[in-house]
């Protein structure tokens, strides 16, 4: 069966642009994890959605003991995708930080490494848990600056590991494409994207394998294919009540990529999807 912690059916994965390449790039210091200790060598900045299908961003900067393929280095969640399942495994040691691109404040991150996932607190000042990140010069096509939690200690949630990172880094920052079209009402109802999105959240329903695949992106495909079951007794997508009817109310085209936004048509809606798709090869397909 699919693992859906990555956030299978309801994440809009925000395409972006190719990596900038390795020289662009600079890193030193130290993860620590309980007693062990990581050389960070490595670092990916990219710019990301605040919430699913926001216009609004954040930064995300990645500083890990292991590089992110070039393939993944694009301002999309397919890379955290597969950094988390590297850490789930012990191949993967790092740590992200949120960072408000205007003010350069620290507001959050995520630390991964064998098997341990430590969300840190999300906070407005920057100093949360002992937490410093200071940048250095305005943050815009590049990023720079230092991170740092000398004193290893245990975060007030989500986790009993002990951890602390110093690091000081240089990066240019992969953006999403610009914004090509927006779509409403009719338009979006009869566009190609929204019929992408549709035919995948069918093949979610039918719980046909067969139908997945031709739903998704071969790149979605290659993420997931390892994590379906060989010979599942009942399908092997998801149970059907996890997609109840959601109407579209946006289709967002950034270039060969779109994001479809779907709500459940409430006056409060309290349900709402962001489905990334992208051409491929003339066909929209699911791409988160």
């Amino acid at each position: 069966m699919l693992r859906f912690w990555f956030g299978l059916a309801a994440i809009g994965l925000m395409l972006g642009a190719p990596f900038a390449g390795a020289a662009a790039e600079s890193v030193s210091g130290t993860l620590q994890i309980g007693a062990e200790r990581f050389d960070l060598k490595y670092v990916f900045a990219a710019m990301e959605p605040v919430s699913l299908g926001s216009d609004a961003e954040k930064l995300t900067v990645f500083l890990s003991d292991a590089p992110v393929p070039d393939e993944l280095r694009k301002a999309t969640y397919h890379w955290t995708t597969w950094a988390q399942d590297q850490a789930s495994d012990g191949k993967f040691h790092g740590v992200t930080l949120s960072i408000d691109p205007a003010t350069g404040v620290w507001s959050g991150g995520l630390t991964m490494g064998d098997g341990t996932f430590i969300y840190t607190e999300r906070v407005s000042s920057g100093e949360s848990n002992g937490i410093r990140f200071t940048a250095a010069g305005p943050i815009g096509g590049r990023v720079a600056g230092k991170a740092s939690k000398p004193k290893p200690e245990k975060p007030a949630r989500y986790s009993n590991e002990d951890w602390g990172v110093e690091a000081e880094f240089s990066s240019a920052v992969v953006f999403r494409p610009a914004i090509t079209g927006v779509l409403t009402g009719a338009a979006a109802r009869k566009s190609p994207q929204y019929k992408a999105a549709k035919a995948f959240r069918a093949a979610c329903r039918s719980k046909d394998d067969n139908a997945f695949r031709r739903a998704v992106t071969p790149k979605y495909w290659e993420l997931v294919k390892d994590t379906i079951d060989k010979e599942p007794p009942e399908g092997s997508i998801i149970e059907p009540d996890f997609f109840p009817p959601l109407k579209v109310t946006r289709v967002t085209i950034r270039g060969d990529s779109a994001e479809v936004t779907l709500m459940d048509g409430k006056p409060k809606p309290r349900q709402r999807e962001v489905h990334t798709v992208e051409l491929v090869n003339g066909e929209w397909k699911e791409a988160d």
